[in-house]
């Protein structure tokens, strides 16, 4: 264990074996720290966080402090990391709101500097965030979901398992499993993060349909489900996606557009100067 002496760690925080802290680090009392873990400096750990083994908290990252919700008056809430994770520099992770609530973080998870992640959000394993992205209250990530840089995920939405989205987007609605996203509307499947993650080929190809009815034919989405069911060759993965849609609250995010990103800002431009 190496603990430098300039340290702050309260008498009733946990500490496990090979772990090692760095200067002005803060770890109050209700902490727990696994195995093998590295804590930066200048690093603040508290509120009732359980920290995995080998995961390393780099320079002045906060993690378990209050949430910013009105609704919250101090209850006993959580925030637990899971084994072999990276939060760098300056990531914010901050506890449930509601007594007993937490928020939580899967294995071999990497958030990258200043990135953020809400109360009570649930993000899966080896899920990636980058540089500068904010993820509201209650967000949930799934499994080998990668966020871009300096993208916005408004609370209660869900990013499906193999999803990715493109960096500095704003995400207010569901974003479903497999599927890619840029300029603010799904582009079609997330072709290499499939193959990348041992997708058949048959597999990826089903998906791949699924996608194309549900985005591009401009049905409403009972009859978009209806026609995969009947068209596409089933498999759990176009199972998994159908249920993802099938259950949104928050509506499903926009396929791509007949006109190109860049075509709408030049009709913009060529209208401003005329």
């Amino acid at each position: 264990m190496k603990i430098h002496p300039l340290a702050a760690i309260a008498p009733g925080a946990v500490i496990g074996a090979d772990v090692e802290i760095g200067p002005f680090a803060v770890i109050d009392e209700h902490v727990v720290i696994g195995d093998g873990c590295r804590i930066g400096p200048h690093a603040h750990i508290t509120g009732y966080t359980t920290i995995g083994k080998g995961t390393s908290i780099h320079t002045g990252a906060v993690i378990g402090d209050e949430p910013q919700d009105l609704h919250y008056h101090n209850e006993k809430s959580f925030v637990t990391i899971g084994e072999n994770c990276i939060l760098r520099e300056y990531v914010t992770i901050h506890r449930g709101t509601e007594e007993g609530s937490g928020t939580v973080v899967g294995d071999n998870v990497l958030m990258m500097a200043f990135s953020h992640l809400g109360h009570n959000c649930i993000i899966g394993n080896n899920v990636v965030i980058a540089n500068a992205s904010l993820l509201g209250g209650r967000v949930e990530v799934g499994e080998r979901a990668f966020i871009s840089a300096e993208v916005k995920i408004h609370q209660f939405v869900r990013v499906g398992r193999l999803a990715m989205i493109g960096g500095d987007n704003v995400i207010t609605q569901d974003m479903p499993p497999f599927c890619l996203l840029q300029f603010d509307q799904v582009q079609g499947p997330n072709v290499v993060g499939l193959r990348r993650a041992g997708m058949t080929e048959a597999a990826r190809n089903a998906v791949r349909n699924a996608i194309k009815i549900y985005f591009f034919r401009g049905m409403a989405r009972q009859s978009a489900i209806d026609e995969i069911r009947q068209n596409v060759t089933m498999c759990p993965e176009v199972e998994e996606f159908i249920a993802f849609v099938a259950t949104t609250k928050r509506g499903i995010c926009p396929g791509r557009r007949l006109k190109s990103h860049k075509e709408d800002d030049a009709s913009s431009t060529e209208a401003a100067t005329e």
